[in-house]
């Protein structure tokens, strides 16, 4: 197996929120078709809550391809993402938001690596990795290309994960049905606490609390989940068919709806619109990423036709 890690950090990293891979694309046959094409854009964000306000997108993958699943950087100036290239292979990319500029991070053929999370030092990221038999587990990779770290050894298939505390995790894992998983220091084995759960997991932004979407009967829920009590409230319903949300801070969270971009704010009684990209060309908006101080929105959406 060909394994290099590129060494092109830009600082402390600290991702806010969740990421999370496409379900149906890691564990398939090497010989099933691609995954469709998706962009990235980034979109400025002023003011909070009520206050709100979303600028024009700006496309910085644009190309024919999968680049999906982004992740700031705990300074802003970086976005970490998916993204499958001419070889076939999905590996994690890094895109350096004042230089527009993307660089490849890592490089694991045949095994691919999905939903980077840099880990609370800087010195790692945290990826879903869709190892050699196609077995998909949590794995820690050092970006100086020291002894990566397999995580949670016994639990798996692993599509998503959070972090409620730095040392521990919830995990989205595949199965009928779909559970969500809790566990610590990345060792021993992890404790079901859910079922039926979406792919968008998240720490809420100040708390030790992960939201979570409570899936079945519609519509479906947004959930706060305490991992010390394993307890679950619920905040708001979805808009029908979204299930991607990204906080942008501790009291309001995105969420998108076709081209549309909606926000609730804790007190809220539902969704308000905040900006409508039909006009740009933003279709079906799903995965969403909020840099730490709250100024960059990362949008994935599907390229217009």
């Amino acid at each position: 197996m060909t394994r290099s890690i590129v060494h092109a950090c830009c600082g402390a990293v600290l991702l806010a929120g969740a990421a999370g891979l496409v379900a149906a694309q890691p564990g398939v046959p090497r010989t099933s078709p691609p995954a469709p094409s998706s962009e990235i854009f980034l979109v400025p964000l002023t003011g909070k809550g009520a206050a709100l306000a979303a600028g024009a997108p700006r496309n910085i993958t644009n190309r024919d391809g999968y680049d999906n699943q982004p992740a700031f950087s705990h300074d802003g100036r970086a976005l970490f993402y998916t993204s499958t290239r001419d070889d076939a292979q999905a590996d994690i990319y890094r895109f350096d938001v004042a230089g527009s500029r993307s660089v490849r991070v890592t490089r694991t053929a045949p095994e691919s690596e999905y939903s980077a999370f840099p880990t609370p030092d800087g010195h790692a990221l945290t990826v879903i990795r869709v190892e050699r038999d196609s077995t998909q587990r949590l794995w820690r990779v050092p970006l100086d290309g020291s002894t990566e770290q397999l995580l949670f050894p016994e639990t798996k298939p692993v599509g998503y994960f959070a972090q409620p505390t730095d040392s521990t995790w919830v995990l989205f894992v595949l199965g009928t049905p779909i559970t969500l998983h809790y566990g610590a220091k990345g060792t021993g084995p992890t404790e079901v606490v859910a079922r039926n759960i979406g792919r968008s997991l998240h720490r809420i932004p100040g708390t030790s609390l992960v939201s979570v979407v409570q899936k079945g009967t519609p519509p479906w829920q947004l959930m706060a989940f305490n991992p010390v009590a394993r307890t679950f409230t619920a905040l708001v319903p979805l808009p029908p068919g979204s299930e991607d949300v990204a906080w942008t801070d501790g009291r309001t969270v995105l969420v998108g709806s076709g081209s549309k971009l909606l926000r609730w704010t804790r007190g809220d009684r539902g969704w308000t619109e905040l900006a409508d990209y039909t006009g740009s060309g933003l279709r079906n908006i799903t995965r969403l990423a909020v840099s730490p101080d709250g100024s960059l929105l990362a949008i994935v959406a599907d390229p217009a036709t």
